[in-house]
């Protein structure tokens, strides 16, 4: 396995304190090179559990979106890959940060995109279904370089995965077996949950009709 001493952990987290520590821990294991929590305007103990865990805490007010959050996340990190996880992870672990590095640190791939196999079905559905918003990707720095996060908020990926298209990058796929996630209404309560879904995919709509 190829050393992940190189590559920056960055981990955006809104209101994530549940599962932050896990999240953290597990990257953590990985040894990189850095593990960076952007606590994006949280109202709760986000920050305190993160830094707790271990990892240096980013602490933005207000709230920049997950866009924002991400690229500032870049700009105080130093790491030639960069790893992107979502706060609210379940079962993650230090073997699958390194395995969703590995093609990128091997030079097998320039980018990865991690995908969930998890016992909830309507998550590994999900997640392979919309696998253009997966959050958990490792890439070359560089590769982010050239991305305004401007006034997006929940773009981030697609703004990624045109960066690569237009590179001529097709990401490779990483399976990552037993690793889900929260969901809105897990963490929000159904009607509220499902609202900031719809919001969600809203402005991703708005994104690519911008694009067009």
């Amino acid at each position: 396995m190829p050393d992940f001493g190189s590559v920056s952990v960055i981990i955006p987290a809104h209101n994530e304190a549940q599962t932050i520590a896990a999240t953290v821990r597990a990257a953590l294991d990985a040894r990189p090179k850095e593990v960076l929590v952007v606590s994006d305007g949280s109202l709760d103990e986000t920050a305190e559990v993160a830094r707790q865990a271990g990892a240096a805490v980013l602490d933005l007010n207000p709230n920049r979106g997950k866009a924002g959050a991400v690229m500032a996340g870049v700009a105080a990190t130093s790491g030639d890959v960069v790893l992107l996880l979502d706060a609210d992870l379940i079962g993650i672990t230090a073997q699958h940060l390194r395995s969703l590095a590995a093609p990128v640190l091997s030079g097998a791939a320039r980018a990865t995109t991690g995908l969930f196999v998890s016992a909830q079905a309507h998550t590994t559905l999900a997640s392979w279904l919309t696998r253009k918003w997966s959050g958990q990707r490792a890439l070359e720095r560089g590769l982010l370089a050239g991305l305004d996060a401007g006034s997006e908020r929940y773009a981030l990926e697609l703004m990624i995965e045109d960066e690569l298209r237009r590179a001529g990058i097709r990401p490779q796929i990483v399976v990552l077996r037993g690793v889900g996630h929260r969901t809105k209404e897990d963490k929000l309560g159904l009607w509220a949950g499902a609202w900031a879904r719809l919001e969600m995919f809203r402005q991703l709509a708005a994104y690519r009709m911008r694009r067009k």
